[in-house]
């Protein structure tokens, strides 16, 4: 039976509209706190409610009389196609709720974006490439962290390509890991009958970002009910909102971390994750603590729904959401719209009004939404594998955030079931990735089973290879003396940001007008295929980057290398280019055993659509494999 009195205690608690007062997170809240003792309790109970949908139900909701219909959504709104009825009935019943969705001015064929209404330029094209990647990195509404992730998750294993032995032990280095994506997607690739032992590093100098994938390892290792686990996981990770049990879930696993932490035994060293995988976390208890204060503050849920508000919706920024609609398919910006208003990620017609207390781990401590105004759940994921999970669950693929929402929960409970069959030890930091590498050098984690002697069968190092970040010579000379020394051992990242310093390897700056003019009619063409008619020059403005697409950057993208000095650094670190990859293509859609020059495929006009119009992206990105000579 549920202590009533203290629940309502703590729900008043993280209601509470003032910021002055907290609930304590740190270790005191320990020493004859009840309070903490009940949340473990509650966290590891096997009765809270699952709120998650294994089929797409039917969207005829009255939140007001809090009504909804449970049975399956089989009948499409064949307006909108972003929901379904389980009958003619309740349909009719729902119009009134729905019409505003279904009429929605965004779905009009003639809708154009708000500086072509206005017979302007866009603010976006004001000033040259340099300029607007530093304005980037000054407006408020463009900074932060990136939470979610800005590229399709990869397995950085391949094992069948590689390795092709479904018995060897594997370790694996993580240094630049952002958020759990790439550790979840290289688990769930490998083969149903692998059975080695996998030793995973995973490191971001963020402590908040270690300590989010933290939580995530620990409610889908240790909440029983896999459906459950990937539910919470889901929604924590990815929506700004939660329900109140689910935030209650959560906050008995971060106060059952801070009490093993805290721990002085040698017990309190390792977090078991099921009965086959362990947590070992390398971060100070003062680190994690920090990290986690913003989840003890009471944030109001009002007031973050207005900053939520305010950050998607920004006047001034009208222009990047015109743009981003105006590479949109009529409704798909409805979808999209509806995420960007709701910041739950379900299914469009799907009920969400228990969603009502702020994710603490995307807002400040007071208040602030912490990423930029233009982070989608949506760009970390392949959209193909999206739309296809949507539809077995019953969704069309104009729900997109709907077809994400089913994936996810694939995703998730399937990497929660492997944490229980499998033997996988985690290791987390907050270093910067020079210092992670100079510490296992110096053998100072050898206590935490990361001694100097370790080497790695693939360390992943995301795009610090740019020199904004620590550059190729910085990682590859810290890391090379890392890497085991095996034939399929290797280093693996990509360049984000190379073209800054390499104009000619991105059709967008303009220095190729030939090749703009040469796809201007065909370009047009396409966009009034997609239902997007107007003035060609005006189409061209939103999707300059995707011409990239179509060029071959490998000539600029290797005189960049040379400017870098890679010869040298290769030379000194007895490492080489591998030509031909056999775990990540050169590019984004490129064939893997394409040369330095193969082109992104896309085999029919979805394809070309989901991924460079839903997607985004510069699509000047460009993968490297290192590998010993």
């Amino acid at each position: 039976m549920m202590n009533d009195e203290l629940m309502g205690r703590f729900y008043r608690a993280m209601q509470a509209e003032s910021q002055e007062r907290e609930i304590p997170c740190q270790r005191d809240i320990f020493d004859g706190c009840p309070e903490a003792s009940y949340l473990i309790d509650y966290a590891r109970r096997k009765d809270a409610p699952i709120y998650a949908l294994k089929r797409l139900l039917c969207a005829n909701v009255n939140v007001e009389k809090s009504e909804d219909c449970k049975k399956s959504g089989t009948f499409i709104c064949t307006k909108c196609r972003l929901v379904s009825y389980c009958s003619k009935e309740c349909q009719t019943v729902h119009w009134s709720a729905h019409k505003q969705d279904c009429k929605d001015r965004l779905l009009s064929k003639d809708w154009r974006p708000c500086w072509a209404v206005e017979g302007r330029s866009p603010s976006f094209l004001d000033k040259g490439p340099e300029s607007q990647f530093e304005r980037w990195d000054t407006e408020e509404l463009s900074m932060g962290p990136n939470l979610w992730g800005n590229m399709a998750a990869m397995d950085i294993v391949n094992l069948p390509n590689n390795e092709a032995d479904s018995t060897k032990d594997l370790t694996l280095a993580f240094i630049a890991s952002g958020d759990l994506r790439n550790v979840v997607r290289t688990i769930n690739a490998l083969p149903s009958d692998y059975s080695g032992k996998l030793k995973i590093l995973m490191n971001d100098k963020l402590s908040y970002v270690s300590c989010r994938n933290m939580v995530l390892l620990t409610l889908l290792g240790t909440i029983s009910d896999e459906l459950l686990a990937a539910d919470i996981a889901l929604h924590f990770w990815y929506s700004a909102y939660l329900p109140y049990e689910y935030r209650m879930k959560v906050t008995g696993k971060i106060m059952e971390i801070l009490r093993w932490k805290a721990a002085d035994d040698s017990e309190g060293l390792s977090f078991p994750l099921g009965p086959r995988s362990t947590l070992l976390v390398g971060m100070p208890p003062e680190s994690i603590e920090a990290a986690f204060a913003n989840w003890s503050t009471c944030l109001s849920t009002t007031e973050t729904r207005a900053e939520y508000h305010r950050m998607r919706k920004a006047p001034s920024r009208r222009d990047f959401y015109d743009r981003m609609y105006a590479n949109l398919r009529p409704l798909h910006r409805v979808a999209f719209q509806g995420f960007r208003r709701s910041g739950v990620v379900l299914p469009f017609g799907a009920s969400h009004a228990h969603f009502d207390i702020p994710n603490a781990t995307l807002f400040s401590g007071n208040g602030k939404w912490l990423q930029r105004d233009y982070a989608d759940p949506l760009s970390g994921w392949n959209p193909d594998e999206v739309i296809k999970a949507g539809k077995a669950h019953g969704a069309q693929a104009e729900d997109i955030y709907g077809c994400l929402y089913f994936f996810l929960l694939d995703e998730l409970s399937s990497f929660a079931r492997r944490l229980q069959q499998l033997r996988i030890t985690f290791n987390i930091y907050n270093l910067t990735a020079s210092d992670l590498s100079l510490a296992i050098r110096h053998n100072s984690f050898w206590s935490e089973g990361i001694p100097a002697s370790i080497r790695f069968d693939r360390i992943e190092v995301s795009n610090i290879l740019d020199v904004n970040y620590i550059g190729i010579r910085g990682v590859v000379s810290n890391w090379a003396s890392l890497l085991s020394k095996s034939a399929s051992a290797t280093i693996l990242g990509y360049f984000m940001n190379w073209t800054m310093l390499q104009e000619d390897g991105d059709m967008s700056t303009g220095k190729d007008l030939r090749a703009v003019q040469r796809v201007a009619r065909v370009w047009a063409a396409k966009m009034k295929a997609e239902g997007r008619q107007g003035d060609p020059v005006q189409l061209l403005l939103t999707s300059l980057p995707d011409l990239n697409a179509l060029n071959d950057n490998s000539n600029p993208f290797m005189r960049y290398l040379n400017k870098q000095g890679l010869d040298g650094i290769l030379q000194s670190t007895k490492l080489k280019l591998r030509k031909t990859h056999t775990i990540v293509p050169h590019r984004n859609r490129a064939p893997l055993s394409g040369s330095l020059n193969a082109l992104p495929e896309f085999p029919d006009r979805d394809s070309w659509y989901y991924h460079t119009q839903v997607l985004g992206g510069t699509w000047t990105e460009r993968f490297v494999e290192f590998v010993h000579v």
